[in-house]
């Protein structure tokens, strides 16, 4: 092997790097270097997890998925501009067909540009690699409207934005809160039942939407009010029979999954249990995007394992756009991204993402898909709920002992 440092020319050509002026460039390249190696050579394996992306620059490289169908990738062509491979755990053994120069980065480089201000850079490149694999088209539209920014990306409702901008202002008061929420009477009358609800039980009835808001706090409120929009999201965007039932059961997935999480978040240190709720809620909303496309191609709405296998593929970069652009913090981005990597443990205390893990893992309890799952002490992520004192027996007696508050955040959201 030989190594020398990356130069601007190198970089330049590559995406996301193309995005970058020459001063970016510069610096970027003191962090990538460019290798050559011998035909035969392995540069990462199937299923294997490390930090670096590589770039194919010179000769041919053979991607290998484990049933042994074989892709090829060529220096000069679109898919080598692109990251190879860059889903982790990797998807293919990469191996050089010749003799090769690649040039090798730091992913964390990658994720950094990948949400630069006034950059829409896409990170999906392994659609490329699957052609030849048998993917179906949705993969190229999806991967074409990114790459020349067209994806259509479902709205934030007015109300919740607008409530959300208020908000998020310091001067905000709960009278001019509770003004703009009044708009709206069915979100009033959900508000007013929460404060009334089993979380705050023993505590003297609320009879106004302001005395629910100040009871609640703004920001729980905020969090709230985006959660009361999501569900008509979710019914807008979806108009054909079968997958508006899909739609169905994802919402009622997300709904599951959030309550479950802020039940978590109670007994975790440091966690809201209201933004854990709306965590909850919104990592899987990359899936509705592929929905909504899917209505063009009515073979999917009948083809469950190949729809599945579009949505695992490609919802968490999609769910990690949609929550950027929603103005969500980088918490909700990286739950939705990483949220189904059940091996991630990136430091030793917990954040949302963790409570968004685990609480799906909750939520399969008892079906069939906990059979291809991990269990629950397994999980990086299980270990650090409730100052890691949980056990899978205790996790599941919580939250039997929190089936009502449970029970009472699905019919809110689901009403």
């Amino acid at each position: 092997m030989t190594a020398s440092p990356a130069d601007i020319d190198s970089l330049s050509g590559l995406i996301p790097f193309s995005e970058c002026n020459d001063d970016e460039l510069i610096v970027l390249a003191d962090h990538a270097r460019v290798i050559d190696e011998r035909k035969g050579y392995v540069l990462a394996e199937l299923g294997s997890t490390d930090e670096w992306d590589y770039y194919l620059l010179k000769g041919t490289l053979h991607l290998v998925s484990d049933d042994g169908k074989v892709l090829e990738i060529r220096a000069g062509t679109e898919a080598a501009r692109h990251p190879v491979a860059h889903l982790q755990p990797r998807k293919y053994t990469l191996q050089a067909q010749t003799a090769v120069q690649f040039l090798r980065v730091k992913k964390a480089l990658l994720v950094s540009l990948k949400y630069a201000p006034g950059r829409q850079v896409c990170m999906l490149v392994e659609d490329d690699e699957h052609h030849g694999l048998g993917v179906h088209p949705l993969y190229t539209e999806i991967y074409d409207d990114l790459l020349n920014d067209r994806l259509v990306l479902p709205s934030l409702p007015d109300i919740a934005v607008r409530i959300r901008q208020l908000i998020d202002q310091e001067e905000a008061s709960v009278q001019q809160v509770a003004t703009l929420v009044q708009v709206d009477l069915a979100i009033s009358a959900k508000l007013m039942k929460i404060a009334n609800g089993a979380l705050y039980h023993g505590l003297r009835p609320v009879d106004s939407c302001q005395q629910a808001i100040s009871r609640l706090g703004l920001e729980s409120t905020r969090n709230l009010v985006v959660g009361f929009v999501l569900r008509n999201l979710f019914k807008e965007k979806i108009h054909t029979a079968l997958l508006t039932r899909h739609a169905q059961h994802l919402w009622e997935h997300s709904v599951e999954v959030g309550a479950i999480a802020q039940v978590l978040a109670e007994v975790t240190p440091g966690m809201s249990p209201d933004e854990a709720l709306l965590v909850g809620l919104l990592h899987d909303i990359g899936e509705l995007v592929i929905l909504s496309y899917a209505e063009n191609y009515r073979e999917l709405a009948e083809d469950r394992t190949a729809l599945e296998r579009i949505i695992v593929e490609l919802k968490g970069e999609l769910g990690g756009i949609i929550l950027h652009e929603w103005g969500f913090s980088e918490a909700f981005v990286t739950a939705a991204q990483e949220a189904e990597k059940w091996s991630r443990d990136p430091a030793p205390e917990p954040d949302y993402c963790d409570i968004a893990m685990v609480a799906q893992l909750h939520s399969f309890v008892g079906t069939t898909k906990m059979q291809h799952l991990p269990k629950l002490s397994e999980v990086p992520a299980f270990c650090k709920i409730a100052h890691g004192e949980l056990t899978p027996k205790l996790s599941m007696k919580l939250l039997d002992q929190a089936k009502e508050q449970i029970l009472e955040v699905r019919q809110l959201l689901m009403s």
